[in-house]
């Protein structure tokens, strides 16, 4: 049964099936359930999407201390990107702030989990990304709002400050300016 989030899901591309394949003894049933019914896409209102892993390993292996172990599943609408760990948790990468964290331990509760407007708000920030859209209008798939200037470098965290920007080409501009998390 579908979960309730995945309601508004938008497919963006179908999965290669040789993706699936390649990911079949390393990500857990309900990610490659979700390539395999919906591909990529976004959802949760278009905060979330699903990324193909291909595309963001050498990223976070470059910037993150447990990148070796990491396999990136979704991405945020501000650039974060979330991770399955050592083959067990749910992790989150927040490039804008440099932190990290584990969302949950497992992926059976992970809907369930960020279903829930105050473990939600443990880690995205859904109120500030429904007043971008407002203010700027939807995202792209390949796109993320950026802080300009970046957080890191004084910028300030107010909705003004947000811009539209291409996501991997923003992430690696924190990386390279911020450093590793």
């Amino acid at each position: 049964m579908e979960h309730e989030i995945l309601k508004d899901f938008v497919t963006v591309k179908n999965v290669d099936l040789n993706l699936i394949s390649r990911y079949e003894k390393i990500l857990p049933e309900g990610i490659l359930s979700l390539w395999k019914e919906k591909g990529f896409g976004t959802f949760y209102g278009g905060y979330l999407k699903t990324i193909n892993p291909d595309e963001y390993k050498s990223l976070i292996e470059s910037s993150y201390f447990m990148g070796d172990v990491s396999i990136p599943i979704f991405a945020t609408a501000f650039g974060d990107i979330l991770t399955w760990e050592e083959n067990r948790y749910v992790g989150i990468l927040k490039y804008r702030f440099g932190e990290d964290d584990i969302i949950s331990d497992g992926f059976k509760y992970f809907y369930d989990i960020i279903s829930d407007n105050e473990c939600a708000s443990d880690y995205f920030t859904i109120d500030k990304y429904n007043m971008a859209i407002k203010k700027y209008g939807e995202l792209e798939y390949n796109e993320c709002f950026g802080y300009v200037p970046l957080l890191a470098l004084g910028g300030q965290d107010s909705i003004n400050n947000l811009k539209k920007v291409k996501m991997r080409e923003h992430i690696n501009l924190m990386i390279e300016l911020i450093g590793e998390i």
